[in-house]
């Protein structure tokens, strides 16, 4: 989906217009240690012609407040590396999301913010995640890759918990 492989067959057909975003478990480690999270706003975005108290709020809305927005990228946390990274797909304003264990660093409270911004995105998503908070939160479909086989799950994020606690017992 990310256009990252190539098929061994048939063909993939995108839309000349459509924005993909992706984060996956190491999206953090690949932000630029050496720059604060203003200035990376600032630079990937230049074109956007904002403001710094522009981007500060912007990025006070990720939970980045005062001097963490100016502290080196390098010195902040997991959960606060990976708060920078939803705050830019959030301004790429992608049509579609493909988050690959998107909770990992967060806590419980971000984890629900994550769940509520899902939940109000109104493009596509696929997420990959062993997190059942937060696949109980927003899942309306649940696939199982298992045996190289993929699976439509018929019940809940619960139900399936079950089954998988019933199968180790």
């Amino acid at each position: 989906m990310a256009g990252e492989l190539v098929p061994t067959q048939g063909e993939i057909k995108r839309h000349n217009q459509l924005q993909i975003a992706r984060y996956y478990q190491h999206s953090a480690e690949q932000l630029p240690n050496e720059l604060s999270p203003l200035d990376y706003l600032k630079r990937e975005f230049a074109s956007k012609d904002l403001e710094e108290e522009q981007w500060r709020s912007v990025l006070g809305r990720y939970g980045l407040t005062g001097q963490t927005q100016t502290n080196t990228i390098g010195t902040l946390s997991g959960g606060q590396k990976s708060r920078i990274v939803f705050c830019v797909i959030a301004v790429r304003s992608p049509h579609l999301l493909l988050l690959d264990e998107p909770t990992n660093h967060l806590d419980m409270e971000s984890i629900d913010s994550l769940a509520h911004a899902i939940k109000n995105f109104e493009g596509g998503l696929v997420l990959v995640s062993h997190d059942f908070r937060l696949i109980n939160q927003v899942a309306d479909t649940i696939w199982v890759c298992d045996k190289k086989k993929v699976t439509t799950w018929k019940g809940d994020i619960q139900s399936y918990k079950k089954s998988l606690q019933d199968a180790f017992h």
